[in-house]
């Protein structure tokens, strides 16, 4: 067993993952405002409870306040010493961008379980609080991509910035041209983020010169790929199997300079 923390802008996912990176337990904190340590505490408890002792843990974060948070109450309930991913830990990639070390550790975590799991080149799609569209080619290479704010924030922004349209659940109204305001909203939402993701896959071929694979993965994947004309599959789990891998390498690494 393994204890994955993925620390992002809205959640913090805490995963157990067996031996074939599974997910068998999962919990959600919320990261958008402090908690108390018996908070981050609770929530790996109730991950943990009624599963096996895991062997490691390994923390993917691009919330740094919250990073060594979430290692110490790692510590408290299991006596593990998480491993801390960052953006030049080695996950299989060859990282082909002008800024290496500005490299979030979601998309590395991502594109490497993509990279080492689907047919290269690879376009993932991660959607959440951002949406980011990120190339791993045929030579593995990470390439970089696009950030867009993400679906939920662009109607946050959109609301806060009037005064009369309506906070809106994120559901399909099930065509585009809309006369209510609400269905307007959500058929902007939903099908123009799937829009716009097969019209970046198609951008992003036509740089690349060949067909590529398209994954999706974060909160709204399962809201906006069933809108997709292309065919961009759905990996919910994609980078908590990441971070296993990332975990995997170092682990083989510290064995092999030990031996």
């Amino acid at each position: 067993m393994l204890l994955t923390a993925d620390i992002g802008n809205t959640n913090i996912v805490l995963a157990l993952l067996d031996e074939k990176d599974r997910v068998v337990s999962q919990c959600r904190v919320p990261s958008g405002e402090p908690l108390p340590p018996e908070a981050y505490d609770d929530a790996i408890r109730r991950v943990l409870a009624g599963h096996d002792a895991p062997e490691g843990a390994v923390i993917g974060s691009v919330v740094p306040r919250l990073t060594a948070e979430t290692a110490d109450a790692i510590r408290r309930v299991t006596g593990l010493e998480a491993l801390v991913v960052g953006p030049t830990t080695q996950a299989g990639l060859d990282i082909a961008i002008e800024q290496p070390e500005t490299l979030g550790v979601d998309l590395l975590a991502a594109d490497a379980a993509a990279a080492a799991e689907y047919p290269l080149p690879v376009v993932v799609f991660d959607f959440g609080t951002a949406t980011t569209v990120t190339v791993v080619d045929a030579d593995r290479r990470y390439r970089g991509g696009v950030i867009l704010a993400g679906v939920k924030l662009s109607l946050h922004a959109l609301f806060s910035g009037t005064a009369q349209l309506p906070d809106i659940a994120l559901e399909a109204p099930g065509k585009v041209i809309c006369s209510v305001t609400e269905d307007s909203l959500q058929a902007g939402a939903i099908y123009g983020a799937a829009a716009m993701a097969d019209g970046l896959l198609d951008r992003m071929e036509e740089e690349l010169g060949v067909p590529c694979t398209a994954v999706a993965t974060g909160g709204l994947a399962g809201v906006i790929t069933p809108y997709c004309r292309r065919d961009i599959r759905r990996d919910d789990s994609l980078l908590l199997r990441g971070l296993a891998l990332i975990w995997r390498k170092k682990l083989r690494k510290s064995v092999n300079f030990i031996i």
